[in-house]
């Protein structure tokens, strides 16, 4: 009996845990009903049509807030840049079999917004890469990561030569109780 009481209690602990960005499962229906209108005030320099920079960046839900923050606050960049978001970040880019597909999506943004400089964060334990575990070492991740930072560097100059490029390994680090994303700025 006590064997069978132990799993019943590992059980209901781990449904108690959220998984992952399950943890709210509010529908969207029910959040916002068929044809109810919501109006947001925005800043008057965001109504312009140009914009000085595209940010690129991994879907991943862990960095969304800590991204918003870092390129809001820390970079300066609040209602001037456009944002893509993709699984892998620049992964697509440096692979040669779907580079033309993201610079197509770059191209638009360049030219309708007048983009004069390109933000990419890319992020340890990436799930397109396969995780950390996919490259047998920290060491071995973090020079996959800024060799394929580089190359993206060196691919968005090459294609738009007047760019200025700035490059970002993020991490999620645990201090204490607290998970915090860590930046490093890449040269």
């Amino acid at each position: 009996m006590k064997k069978n009481w132990k799993t019943i209690c590992i059980f209901i602990s781990i449904l108690a845990i959220p998984p992952g960005c399950d943890y709210d499962r509010t529908p969207l229906s029910d959040i916002m009903p068929d044809n109810q209108q919501i109006v947001t005030t925005i800043n008057p320099e965001t109504a312009r049509y140009d914009c000085d920079t595209l940010v690129i960046t991994c879907i991943d839900y862990r960095f969304a807030i800590a991204n918003q923050d870092f390129i809001n606050e820390t970079l300066g960049l609040k209602d001037n840049y456009d944002h893509i978001s993709i699984p892998g970040s620049i992964l697509d880019l440096v692979n040669s079999d779907t580079r033309d597909l993201l610079f197509s999506k770059f191209a638009l943004t360049v030219r309708l917004h007048q983009i004069k400089q390109v933000v990419v964060i890319v992020h340890i334990d990436c799930g397109a890469y396969g995780g950390s575990s996919s490259f047998g070492s920290e060491t071995a991740e973090k020079e996959i990561l800024y060799a394929n930072l580089k190359e993206a560097e060196k691919l968005l100059i090459e294609k738009y030569p007047t760019l200025e490029v700035t490059l970002f390994l993020e991490s999620l680090v645990k201090e204490g109780d607290q998970a915090r994303v860590h930046f490093e700025k890449v040269h």
